[in-house]
Formats: C-alpha cells, sequence, structure tokens
C-alpha cells in the first residue's frame, strides 16, 4: 500500500483534529454557561420586581385606606356640624318666639326678662 501521509503528518492532524474537538466542545459550554447566567439574571430581576411591586401595592393600599378613614372622619364631622347647627337655628326660632311673647316687644334696651333670655 502507498501511504499517503508520513507517521508524524498524521500525529499532527490527528492532534489538531482532536485540539479542534476540544475547542468546539469548551465554545459550546461557555455559550450554555452563558445561557444559565442570562436566566438567573433574568429570573433575579423578575424577582426584585415582584418584590417592589408588592411593596407599591402594600403603601398604595395603606394610603387609600388612609384617605378612606380621612373621608370618613370628614363626613362625620360635617354631620356633627350640620346637626349642632340644626339645633342652634331651633334654639334661636326658639329665643325669637319666647322674645316676641314679652310684654314691649318695641321698646328699646333690654328689659329683665329680656335678659333672662339671654344665655349664659
Amino acid at each position: 500500500m502507498i501511504e499517503l501521509l508520513s507517521k508524524p503528518a498524521t500525529r499532527f492532524i490527528g492532534a489538531a483534529v482532536l485540539a479542534l474537538a476540544v475547542l468546539i466542545l469548551v465554545l459550546l459550554g461557555l455559550r450554555e454557561q452563558r445561557g444559565m447566567i442570562d436566566d438567573a439574571v433574568a429570573l433575579k430581576g423578575r424577582e426584585r420586581d415582584s418584590f417592589w411591586t408588592a411593596k407599591i401595592e402594600k403603601s398604595n393600599a395603606d394610603l387609600n385606606k388612609r384617605a378612606a378613614d380621612q373621608a370618613a372622619a370628614i363626613i362625620r364631622i360635617q354631620s356633627d356640624m350640620a346637626d349642632r347647627n340644626r339645633a342652634d337655628q331651633i334654639a334661636l326660632h326658639n329665643l325669637r318666639e319666647q322674645n316676641a311673647l314679652l310684654p314691649h316687644g318695641n321698646d328699646c334696651g333690654l328689659s329683665g326678662d329680656r335678659v333672662g333670655l339671654l344665655p349664659d
């Protein structure tokens, strides 16, 4: 048989093919490792986004609750003020009726009876 390549050339080609195969495997491994790192970074980013979204939602819920509590307090205060105003209007109406029933309603000044109508 005719030998096409010498023994050293065959060894060199074999070593080169082996080195090329190792290089390809290393590159594929690095590519896979980079993909795993990218996946881990994306997962961590989604976890942080979820964490801060939950914090913001909780803060917004607390703020909305405080606003609702303040609105309820305002409604209570307005209701109390309306009740007081109504009571004051009734008291003023009664005072005017009592004043009108007193004798000498057209006199100037205060009589003893009218002074008795004044609040303390």
